[in-house]
């Protein structure tokens, strides 16, 4: 090699490493993945929560609309209650560290829930029991690995995530996209064996309380694409007194009546 193939050899190898090292340095560094984890987990719930929402439901034979209201405390208690249409008022759903019940107001029958019929459809939407009560914990159910990736122009942070061994889950793979400033997420895609089946969007985004949430949810189930379902928060508060007698049998005939 001669003395200028050498020298030029010399320069393009350190032009090369002056790049990788610019690049390095000016790449966003990603976030810790249990604070990522555990602000998706705490969501819409943070210590406690109450809200107001619409559920619009579009399926093949018609469209249907219902109006919720719902609570929350800490990580284990949930209850949602319907209270429109007339027909399915008082028709709930409670949630405890003992378990997953439905109450069916007409009978006055609390039915448990097992953990075999978590990814069954609530009250006849696209959404599952665990979607809406989410008896899983992204935490404890799953390992997560985080990313960068860029989307129709736009850079998110991508959480991918993976069941862990027992879980009871029924998805292998979901993958989240969120915001990189708030973390706030905009799109989760669900997958089994490597298929894409379904597809929630998270719309609307709004400051609630210091917290950028979005307000409406819509869930795309991929093998239909003419349906879905839409969950609107009408009203949320977070960090409110919630009275735990709330969250037994007795506290929710109490208040879905």
């Amino acid at each position: 090699m001669t003395r200028m193939s050498r020298w030029t050899t010399v320069c393009a190898v350190s032009l090369v490493a002056v790049a990788c090292g610019f690049g390095v340095a000016g790449a966003q560094p990603l976030p810790e993945a249990d604070e990522v984890i555990s602000h998706l987990d705490r969501l819409y719930r943070y210590d406690s929560s109450h809200a107001v929402m619409t559920m619009t439901v579009v399926r093949q034979r018609g469209t249907r609309e219902l109006t919720l209201e719902s609570w929350s405390r800490g990580e284990d208690d949930a209850l949602i209650v319907i209270r429109a249409p007339a027909r399915e008022a008082g028709t709930a759903t409670l949630r405890t560290g003992e378990g997953l019940w439905n109450y069916a107001p007409r009978a006055d029958r609390l039915i448990r829930i097992p953990t075999g019929l978590l990814a069954d459809a609530w009250m006849g939407s696209h959404f599952t029991n665990d979607d809406l009560m989410r008896d899983t914990s992204y935490d404890e159910d799953y390992t997560s690995e985080l990313s960068w990736t860029t989307r129709d122009g736009a850079r998110y942070l991508q959480v991918t995530m993976t069941p862990r061994p027992g879980a009871p889950v029924v998805y292998t793979r979901l993958v989240y996209l969120l915001t990189a400033d708030h973390w706030t997420p905009v799109r989760a895609e669900f997958y089994d064996e490597g298929r894409l089946m379904r597809t929630l969007r998270f719309e609307d985004i709004q400051t609630v309380q210091g917290r950028r949430l979005p307000m409406r949810l819509v869930l795309q189930p991929e093998n239909r694409p003419d349906e879905r379902t839409e969950m609107r928060y009408d009203r949320l508060r977070f960090d409110i007194a919630v009275d735990g007698d709330l969250f037994t049998h007795r506290g929710l005939r109490r208040v879905a009546r």
